[in-house]
């Protein structure tokens, strides 16, 4: 194939960013240098790769075909450098990870800890929520991602590292706060806060009270759980969130957790990934720290927790 690297570097940015200018900006280079590198592409293969319709710049058949080739060929340089890197006793480069919102509170712990054994690895992380984070496999946009509950449409490999209970919780006012051993049925007599579709914590919820023919009475349905925090304090109904979210609320006694026959549901945090993906030797390299039993990460996520739990039974 009679091209550059430069000039396929030039393309697969312009590939990625549909737009010649954001290109230009990316790359460091001007929009007329550009320019006269995808020309000059084109020129060498005789062949277009871009067609634009009005104003809408699109990939032609080959242009789709050489995005693809571009893609593997670049994460082949960077596995190299990292693989190298590895051989030379330490390990750099860039760590691409999404996490849903409810991991927020302890994946920057754990990302600080890996940093420490790797201070040359550069981490790029989205909080997003589940519906996002599915999207986001789908694209095929991370190298891991940090979720719940995972999808089982998908063939995706899973690697569960630390506990993830889902409780009930209610305003220290709230009538159920003082009884004990509560039937999951007496939730329906009682105001009800959802998250949003698409919740892992609200999905895994909704089974458990289908398998157990309960239905509630939904007064509102929020997009997160900091607002869903500030809704239950505010005594404007009772909810169910990940234990993790809502450790120094419990501590400090603002919100408590509702002794509810059956809970806490205990799920799992996971770090996922596509089963065909050729996982980088940093991502690797996270994937053998989190899962190690020598560093203990169930402990490292739950270290910084103001308050110990201890499951009723």
């Amino acid at each position: 194939m009679r091209a550059t690297l430069h000039q396929l570097k030039v393309f697969r940015q312009v590939a990625i960013s549909m737009n010649y200018t954001k290109a230009a900006d990316e790359l460091g280079l001007s929009q007329p240098a550009v320019s006269i590198q995808l020309k000059q592409l084109e020129n060498n293969l005789d062949i277009f790769l871009f067609e634009k319709i009005g104003k809408t710049l699109f990939l032609t058949p080959a242009g789709k075909e050489l995005k693809v080739f571009c893609d593997q060929l670049f994460i082949s340089f960077d596995n190299i450098d990292m693989t190298l890197s590895g051989l030379k006793g330490e390990l750099a480069g860039d760590l691409y990870l999404s996490a849903v919102t409810s991991a927020k509170y302890f994946t920057p712990h754990l990302l600080g800890a890996f940093h420490k054994r790797y201070p040359k690895v550069n981490f790029h992380l989205d909080i997003v929520n589940r519906e996002q984070i599915i999207k986001r496999l789908h694209d095929n946009k991370d190298d891991l991602v940090i979720m719940g509950l995972v999808p089982e449409t998908m063939a995706l490999a899973k690697h569960s590292f630390v506990d993830n209970p889902i409780i009930v919780i209610a305003s220290p006012q709230h009538p159920l706060v003082k009884k004990e051993n509560i039937p999951l049925s007496e939730l329906a007599e009682h105001a009800f806060i959802h998250r949003e579709q698409g919740s892992g914590t609200r999905k895994a919820f909704e089974q458990e009270i289908k398998a157990n023919n309960v239905k509630l009475k939904v007064n509102m349905t929020l997009g997160n759980s900091e607002t869903i925090k500030q809704a239950v304090m505010a005594d404007l109904g009772i909810s169910v969130v990940s234990r993790h979210s809502v450790t120094l609320e419990l501590a400090t006694g603002v919100l408590k957790e509702i002794d509810i026959e059956g809970f806490p549901l205990q799920k799992s945090w996971s770090l996922v990934h596509h089963e065909s993906k050729h996982l980088s030797p940093i991502a690797k390299a996270f994937v053998e720290f989190v899962l190690s039993p020598e560093e203990n990460v169930p402990a490292l996520c739950n270290r910084f927790l103001a308050h110990h739990f201890v499951k009723k039974s």
